[in-house]
C-alpha cells in the first residue's frame, strides 16, 4: 500500500493498519511531548503522545522532509 492509499482509509482503519503492520523505529522526546516513529510500507508515520495525560494526540505521515530529519541520529532509514 502506498501513502496515498493509506490516506484514503478511514481514520480508524489507518490506526488499525499502523498497529497491525507498522514497525516501531525510534522516538523523539521533548519536554511535554513524545513522538514515536514507525515505518509502514514505503513511508513513515509519526505518533504524537502526551505523557502527562497518557493520551495520543495525533499522527502524521510522510516519506521525507523536516519531520523525518529530527530522527536522523536515531535510526538509519537506509536499512529499513
Amino acid at each position: 500500500m502506498g501513502l496515498y492509499e493509506y490516506m484514503m482509509l478511514s481514520e480508524t482503519d489507518q490506526w488499525n493498519d499502523l498497529w497491525e503492520n507498522g514497525t516501531y523505529l525510534t522516538n523523539h522526546i521533548e519536554p511535554d511531548r513524545k513522538y514515536n516513529l514507525y515505518a509502514l510500507y514505503a513511508f513513515f508515520v509519526e505518533v504524537e503522545y502526551d505523557p502527562k495525560s497518557n493520551k495520543i494526540l495525533g499522527k502524521g505521515h510522510f516519506k521525507t522532509g523536516d519531520t523525518l530529519d529530527r530522527y536522523s541520529g536515531s535510526v538509519d532509514i537506509n536499512e529499513i
